[in-house]
């Protein structure tokens, strides 16, 4: 590239001193040949003509062919995509071949450990008539327990602080990106797959890679291997009227505008569905509606929401006004005891507590907070939570807590 930039410079000055030399000899009278003004301007218009086939270039690269999104969701899964996709030449690498074998390990891992034990235990404790958007605060990638607890919604939201990824990188498949970037992404969901956990020091590492960033390879890797259609990706922003619009590439996003990715898809039926991952940080500004999120936000009603390794933010007094949103906003919640204190459903909601409760071992980001009337609640007889769910793996399996509750109409 710098070759080429130092070349298209050295153009631009001999054309620029060829022009002054044919005008001098215009006014001499020495030379009127139409031959050397052809030349000339051939020279002046070739760097123009270069800089017009590049924007073709850029053009095309940014455009997703037909099926695209569903193609790439599969390829990072590490499935099997159709002989006529653009990365169909890139599965023939040894590098994605290992990929394919890993991933097919981890998925099954996922499955085994965390899918199948949470739908038998989701159609017996989740009431399946409360129906509603799908809210994830604090998610981080995690996509799969979000979708498994409520896989009927319209509608998905993820807040987290991850940045989202471009659409742009995940559109160059004409580069080397999409291989030598397999490893980074591979590494961020691996110790997910075991604890059914985002170490919060893993996605800082290895979704900050400089090949595919962000948190929006995982979630297309989530979404393919749960046998979703992908329809497509796109960079969203929120605009100062509070609306999800489209960021346009070439606009600057303003210092403190919100960034995130839209994914529309389908799960056999013909119903578009989406996701949307917004980066940004939860609290007070967030939920208040003098700020473009807090219009966003505040159009959310008869929400279902899921809080899991929430880093007892919630229990902060600095965080009551989020506390009182989410529970305003909220027909139904699953969450660990790090989301939203115990105390807060005595009036209004029916809960129901599952595996067990201990106090929390110190984190390194976070403060544990014990609360002695949820310990009291969970002295009587629990049921037992089959599957790993927030802080309580660090305890070791089955060591779990989890919570459902419905608000009382």
């Amino acid at each position: 590239m710098r070759d080429k930039i130092q070349h298209h410079n050295c153009s631009l000055g001999r054309s620029q001193s060829n022009r002054r030399l044919y005008g001098r000899e215009l006014i001499r009278g020495r030379s009127r040949s139409p031959f050397r003004f052809l030349f000339i301007a051939g020279i002046m218009i070739a760097p123009l003509l270069a800089a017009a086939a590049s924007f073709t270039c850029l053009h095309q690269v940014a455009s997703a062919p037909s099926n695209y999104w569903n193609e790439l969701s599969r390829y990072l899964a590490g499935m099997p995509i159709a002989e006529t996709s653009v990365l169909a030449a890139k599965t023939s690498d040894p590098r994605y071949q290992r990929h394919v074998k890993r991933m097919n390990a981890l998925w099954d891992t996922i499955k085994s450990a965390t899918i199948d034990e949470i739908v038998p235990w989701r159609k017996i404790h989740l009431p399946e008539h409360i129906h509603g958007d799908a809210f994830y605060p604090l998610s981080g990638a995690d996509f799969i327990n979000l979708y498994t607890m409520f896989p009927d919604a319209r509608r998905y939201l993820m807040i987290a602080l991850e940045k989202p990824g471009e659409a742009a990188t995940l559109l160059d498949w004409q580069s080397s990106r999409l291989i030598d970037g397999l490893a980074p992404v591979y590494r961020s969901i691996q110790q997910y797959s075991v604890n059914n956990y985002f170490a919060s020091k893993v996605m800082t590492i290895e979704m900050s890679n400089t090949l595919l960033p962000g948190t929006a390879p995982s979630l297309l890797i989530f979404m393919a291997r749960m046998g979703l259609t992908v329809h497509n990706l796109e960079n969203v922003v929120i605009s100062d009227d509070g609306n999800l619009v489209p960021e346009i590439p070439a606009e600057k996003p303003a210092e403190n505008r919100i960034r995130g990715i839209r994914i529309t898809f389908t799960d056999g039926g013909s119903m578009k569905r989406e996701l949307v991952y917004l980066s940004m940080k939860i609290g007070p500004r967030s939920v208040d509606t003098a700020t473009p999120e807090g219009k966003y936000l505040n159009r959310l009603h008869g929400i279902r929401t899921m809080m899991k390794s929430a880093v007892y933010l919630l229990h902060q007094r600095t965080f009551d006004p989020v506390r009182r949103f989410i529970l305003d906003r909220s027909v139904l919640m699953v969450q660990d005891d790090s989301g939203i204190p115990f105390r807060s459903f005595q009036d209004g909601w029916e809960v129901k507590l599952f595996g067990r409760y201990r106090p929390a071992l110190q984190l390194k980001y976070c403060i544990p907070v014990f609360q002695p009337d949820l310990k009291k609640a969970y002295a009587g007889l629990i049921e037992p939570l089959p599957f790993n769910f927030g802080y309580g793996i660090l305890f070791g399996k089955g060591q779990s807590n989890l919570m459902i509750a419905r608000k009382i109409f």
